[in-house]
């Protein structure tokens, strides 16, 4: 194996075999000095003159004929240093919030509670808040901390969450290269992340020279390897051995991409970055083990990658796009890639119920998609929106089988599918969609019971969208439906949520509703924020610090969500949000919590 790289520099000269890593680090191209890079912006600063100053007719003096102004009459405005922990890609114009986010957030607070971020959460809503929330250009937090610090969280968080374009913006925004050596890494996983070895490179050369870091040593040994330096990687990996022998994916993957093979292994529950691009080269097939991580980054890989095999690459694929970190066209072409049976082409809704788990959802979406028929259409997609709710992946698979739902026309004869097209179409944030769904209903519920059932059933989502408020501001609708909440399982808690999530949007539910509700238990065992973050949250909320108001609000959630916090959690965090000036992202949530539960 020859991989020609040779934008990288990465030649290394006249270096004897026992020499240190960091003695041979010098590009053989390199010039025997360097002035500005090209791709770097110029020094600011003041240069030698070999001139002597114009005069007041503009006519130079000649050298030595014109005295150098004297000390005290030059004048020096020194340029303002850029603060990069202010850096970020959005604003108040594009999504971002506002650069006085953390006004009034003391920097020790937001450093103890930003690391712990529910990166892996399965809900948009959340997602979307908190990448706002590390890429809005703001003044860091008040509080002592080194320089560039609090842009490295941010970074690291992004990376982890598997939004690698955001974490790419961040370091694009930068003035020039720091030489933050916990950037640089944080950068150069990114690009491991997303198999650009080119520029993780790049940087790894930048980086191993300024200490004998094991991580830039081993970047360096793999960027060595892709250079076709294979007896230089060999030497970097004895020397590596003696100080850290326990990285053994490392080593196996060193060795196998050294000796131009691919290696069996036996194991990856927990890869990092470096780990998947360098197993990617070798073309070795990844172990099952490796979608045992939970962090979306990693599964993004994992899901993209050609070495894997396509059931990994499908399981991966489907839990990182719950999780944001892959867009929903990735997953269909997945979906479309797979190769079926004829028999389960030829018979996809008894195929996929007996089958179930991730095949049954990319059968489903093959047959819907080959579908002419409009309700055998809505038949498929019915079924995988209902063995996607038992999974617990029905977000996911509604935006994935989202140009399918729009491409099935309203008609009378699929009422029977308004329900599921309004509540998928509502999640996926399509709301004019839902309305024309929606208003089929609405105009056959006074001539057919079966309309004016489903109608009831989708009007309190329609409610938290916003989109009916009649409903919400009306005791007659709002007491219809709970009287007939009361006749279903569970009717009692659906009516406890509907009502919590109402009252947090900003929507009074009278007190002769609640009512009813106590005639059960009068205590539950759930989880609950604790009682800080409850407290902290309404202060933040009441003082418009939005900053820490939507961080506690997405700690209070935690990873489960929306969709398994209790009411009163959400009612809170919806209040909260409303009080910033966040009611579109309080009536997402809401939807969601809804839409899981039920309702």
């Amino acid at each position: 194996m020859s991989v020609s790289l040779g934008d990288l520099r990465l030649g290394v000269a006249g270096c004897a075999a026992a020499v240190v890593f960091s003695a041979c680090l010098v590009p053989a191209s390199a010039p025997a000095q360097l002035e500005s890079p090209p791709d770097r912006p110029m020094m600011l600063a003041p240069t030698p003159r070999s001139a002597a100053p114009a005069g007041e007719d503009g006519e130079t003096s000649p050298p030595g004929e014109s005295e150098a102004p004297l000390p005290d009459q030059i004048q020096v405005d020194a340029l303002e240093t850029v603060d990069v922990d202010t850096l970020g890609t959005l604003g108040t114009g594009n999504g971002g919030f506002a650069a006085d986010m953390w006004r009034g957030s003391p920097r020790p607070l937001v450093d103890v509670l930003l690391p712990r971020l529910p990166v892996d959460t399965s809900s948009p809503a959340m997602r979307d808040l908190a990448r706002r929330l590390l890429l809005s250009a703001a003044v860091a937090p008040e509080g002592e901390a080194p320089a560039g610090s609090f842009l490295a969280l941010r970074a690291r968080l992004l990376v982890s969450m598997g939004d690698l374009d955001g974490a790419k913006g961040l370091f694009e925004a930068l003035p020039r290269r720091t030489g933050d050596s916990e950037l640089a890494r944080i950068e150069a996983d990114a690009r491991f992340l997303e198999n650009d070895n080119a520029r993780a490179c790049a940087i790894a050369t930048e980086h191993v020279a300024v200490g004998q870091d094991g991580y830039w040593q081993k970047a360096f040994i793999f960027c060595q390897i892709l250079a076709d330096q294979r007896e230089r990687a060999a030497l970097g990996v004895s020397l590596v051995r003696e100080t850290d022998e326990d990285d053994t994916v490392f080593f196996e993957l060193a060795d196998a991409l050294i000796a131009d093979r691919s290696p069996e292994l036996e194991g990856m529950s927990d890869p990092t970055p470096m780990q998947l691009a360098m197993a990617r080269a070798t073309g070795a097939s990844l172990p099952v083990d490796v979608v045992a991580s939970d962090r979306p980054g990693i599964l993004r890989t994992v899901a993209t990658s050609p070495n894997a095999p396509i059931e990994l690459r499908l399981e991966a694929a489907e839990r990182a796009e719950a999780a944001g970190a892959l867009a929903p066209e990735t997953l269909r072409q997945i979906y479309a890639s797979i190769d079926f049976t004829d028999e389960g082409l030829a018979h996809p809704l008894s195929q996929a119920e007996a089958e179930g788990g991730a095949m049954s959802r990319a059968l489903l979406y093959r047959s819907a998609l080959a579908q002419t028929v409009p309700t055998a259409k809505a038949e498929a997609v019915a079924q995988a929106f209902d063995l996607a709710r038992q999974a617990g992946r029905y977000a996911s698979v509604v935006r994935t089988f989202l140009p399918v739902v729009k491409g099935i026309g309203p008609s009378l004869e699929l009422l029977w599918f308004a329900p599921e097209a309004v509540k998928a179409l509502l999640l996926a944030g399509d709301v004019e969609s839902a309305a024309i769904w929606y208003g089929l209903l609405r105009s056959n519920a006074r001539h057919d019971e079966a309309a004016a059932a489903s109608l009831l059933a989708v009007t309190p989502v329609m409610a938290l969208s916003g989109l009916d408020r009649d409903f919400s501001g009306s005791p007659r609708g709002l007491a219809g439906w709970a009287e007939e909440a009361r006749s279903i399982e569970d009717g009692r808690e659906l009516a406890a949520l509907l009502f919590a999530l109402l009252d947090g949007l900003g929507d009074r539910v009278p007190e002769d509703l609640w009512n009813p509700l106590l005639d059960g238990p009068d205590r539950t065992t759930t989880a609950v924020p604790h009682p800080a973050v409850w407290m902290r949250l309404s202060s933040a909320a009441a003082d418009r610090r939005v900053g820490e108001a939507v961080l506690l609000s997405l700690l209070a959630l935690g990873p489960v969500g929306p969709t398994e916090a209790n009411p009163v959690t959400l009612r809170r965090v919806v209040s909260a949000l409303v009080e910033i000036g966040l009611e579109s992202d309080a009536r997402a949530l809401a939807l969601e919590a809804a839409v899981a539960a039920g309702l």
